[in-house]
């Protein structure tokens, strides 16, 4: 029922002409108060869910014990906040040094003189990022460090932001399941071993190999 009446109150203030979520020329996709809110609008809706799921269950009966579910919540993505203060510290610095800039524009033109097609391009980023994997499987860390530097590339190159994303994805997906450095992989040879008593490590990454290829 929260969530019906938050979703009442969303369409309320998106839907109508003239609607505070709305932009000036009254659309609602793109750089407008709604797409600037979703984010606050998602965590809200979870919130209402787990607040009500809690209420139901009798595992939170009062307003401190809601507090405290929430901090038990953050406390398990402390490494992950930390990892992504790190990242947005490297990024900082990075782009104050003008080196994604200068990197950008120098390959660029290199690239635009050898007249190598973006398709090509693509294919080489996309082993790249294949061959990295191995040492660096996180997903976040290679983004931060490749995407101030390849996005203005293939700008320039007339490649759309997304298309590169696309190529990435694909690239990075195969080789997380294989490399012993994913820090999932543990964790699933756990889940594992509760249906097969001898799996190891080994025995999922040789379930996993056919799926990669």
């Amino acid at each position: 029922m929260g969530v019906l009446r938050l979703s009442r109150v969303d369409l309320g203030h998106a839907d109508p002409a003239g609607a505070p979520l709305r932009a000036l020329d009254g659309a609602i996709i793109g750089n407008t108060p709604f797409m600037a809110s979703l984010i606050f609008i998602i965590s809200l809706a979870f919130l209402i869910c787990g607040l009500a799921y809690g209420k139901g269950a009798k595992t939170i009966y009062r307003g401190a014990a809601a507090v405290g579910v929430i901090v038990e919540t953050f406390s398990a993505l402390a490494g992950l906040l930390v990892m992504f203060l790190m990242i947005a510290q490297f990024i900082a610095l990075f782009n104050w040094t003008n080196i994604p800039t200068v990197a950008a524009d120098s390959a660029a033109g290199a690239l635009e003189q050898i007249n190598v097609p973006p398709l090509v391009l693509l294919l080489a980023v996309m082993v790249v990022i294949l061959l990295l994997d191995f040492v660096l499987p996180g997903l976040v860390p290679k983004w931060a460090i490749f995407a101030p530097v390849f996005i203005p590339i293939f700008a320039t190159l007339y490649v759309a932001p997304q298309a590169l994303l696309v190529a990435y994805r694909v690239a990075d997906s195969p080789v997380n399941v294989l490399t012993s450095l994913m820090v999932y992989l543990p964790f699933n040879a756990t889940v594992a071993m509760r249906y097969k008593k001898d799996a190891g490590i080994g025995a999922v990454i040789a379930l996993m190999l056919p799926y990669s290829m």
